[in-house]
């Protein structure tokens, strides 16, 4: 038997107080809960569980009296039973354990502090944690310089690293603790400096220099290395394959500003001038004019360790043409008529309109080729080919009449009201594409950064 409901003015009112009462008492009512929680687990001497309801309650509700009360008595159970365990592990001569135990008991007080309550530790506590946590420094700071005099480093640090955190300024630890990290770095640098591999030599000796920078002389063999090892480059006049006039400038440009960007501190570019000097020996040398090792002797003595060399393959540019398509909406408007009261009113009604829909594309596809040849061997160390591609899309419409006031059509030919906020957005995109000038400077810009990619892995293969 289906029942049937009467819905009045009078109970749709009563049911709208009801969930307003309800929901301005939600917050109360979730603190409450969480109050009687935590009552139910302190019936039973689950203390820890307890506290952690209470101190939920009072997160929901910051005066809720029984919440307050019940952190407050809980939450020193929980206390108590931290610092029972640091009693614990102090008279059983467990320093390190007695200082994390009390450690734990702090950060529990400072927990519940913020919300508030005040828990206590009383001040013979506090003493005896003061001195267990001295004897423990000493102790490990012992242990640290024992294990630094035999060179076991990591576990010198690993000890050194926890007296600092106890007492940052504890005698020496930090110029000891500067001495276990930088140490065995310094060591592994000067065998990677004497079998040449500058890179590695100079990352250990950079890492010395960042933990303290008068360690040894690790600064001045950083540099040395960075001497030794740099990968210098020259950049020869790159060539257009492409029919866009301009190309091979334009790429040329942005590589080098690309690679001038490098991280790596051993690749730089070689300057202007040098360039110009060995890109004339190079040419020379490819006319037969002087000899091909003259030209790599140039390289050398201008600082270049390679040239590199690079072709626009190609340049594409595909605009299509641009797409109308009429459109079927409607435009509303206003017609005035008298009611059953004899009052003035408007009705809406909507005529069918058309309107213009159009689409366009643009594509920009750069193909380029690099050559990295080295001015020591004369050897194409790495040739690659790259392409990046770019491409726009608009679609806007347009209409002759009043924007305000059109609705697109649905498929069977009514009013969409829900489509009109797609459709305004259209009717004031942009109707121009991107200028084919900005595409192509941003795929050559893409190609300029793929470039400083690939020559910036050929030097860390070149350069160990």
């Amino acid at each position: 038997m289906a029942l049937t409901f009467k819905t009045t003015r009078f109970s749709t009112w009563t049911f709208v107080l009801a969930i307003s009462a309800l929901t301005a008492m939600a917050g109360c009512s979730g603190s409450k809960a969480f109050v009687k929680r935590g009552m139910k687990m302190e019936e039973v001497g689950m203390m820890q569980q307890a506290a952690n309801f209470y101190y939920t309650a009072v997160t929901k509700d910051a005066y809720n009296a029984d919440a307050l009360a019940g952190l407050q008595r809980a939450g020193q159970w929980v206390l108590n039973d931290h610092l029972a365990r640091f009693d614990e592990a102090r008279l059983a001569g467990n320093r390190g354990t007695a200082v994390s135990a009390f450690e734990r008991a702090k950060a529990y007080q400072n927990k519940v502090e913020r919300l508030g309550i005040g828990l206590l530790i009383l001040s013979e506590t506090e003493a005896a944690y003061n001195r267990v946590k001295n004897d423990h420094l000493e102790e490990v700071y012992e242990e640290a310089v024992s294990h630094l005099e035999n060179e076991a480093f990591s576990e010198s640090l690993r000890d050194f690293d926890e007296v600092l955190r106890l007492d940052p300024k504890y005698k020496d630890a930090q110029s000891l603790a500067d001495i276990a990290y930088c140490e065995p770095l310094y060591r592994n640098g000067l065998k990677a400096l004497e079998r040449e591999h500058w890179r590695s030599a100079y990352n250990d000796f950079n890492a010395c220099v960042g933990r303290d920078t008068n360690f040894k002389d690790a600064k001045v063999l950083r540099e040395e290395c960075l001497e030794k090892g740099q990968f210098a480059i020259a950049l020869v006049n790159f060539e257009n394959g492409s029919n866009r006039q301009g190309m091979e400038t334009k790429l040329k440009s942005y590589v080098q500003q690309a690679l001038g960007e490098s991280q790596d501190p051993f690749l730089h570019l070689v300057d202007r001038e040098n360039q110009e000097l060995i890109l004339q020996e190079q040419q020379l040398a490819l006319s037969g004019v002087i000899d091909a090792n003259s030209s790599v002797e140039v390289g050398g003595l201008m600082g270049a360790k390679a040239i590199l060399k690079g072709t626009v393959v190609s340049c594409d540019v595909n605009t299509s043409s641009r797409q109308r398509t009429d459109m079927q909406g409607f435009e509303s408007y206003k017609v005035a008529k008298v009611n059953e009261d004899g009052k003035k009113v408007y009705e809406t009604k909507y005529r069918p309109v058309i309107y213009q829909k159009y689409q366009q594309t643009r594509t920009v596809k750069v193909t380029v080729q690099l050559s990295l040849v080295s001015l020591e061997t004369g050897k194409t160390e790495m040739t690659e080919i790259i392409k990046r591609e770019q491409n726009d899309v608009i679609e806007y419409a347009r209409y002759g009449g009043d924007n305000n006031n059109i609705y697109p059509a649905r498929s069977n030919g009514s009013v969409w009201r829900l489509g009109r906020r797609d459709l305004l957005g259209q009717l004031q995109a942009n109707n121009n594409l991107r200028s084919e000038a900005s595409m192509v400077d941003a795929a050559i810009s893409d190609i300029a950064n793929a470039s400083r990619s690939r020559v910036e892995a050929e030097a860390k293969r070149m350069v160990q």
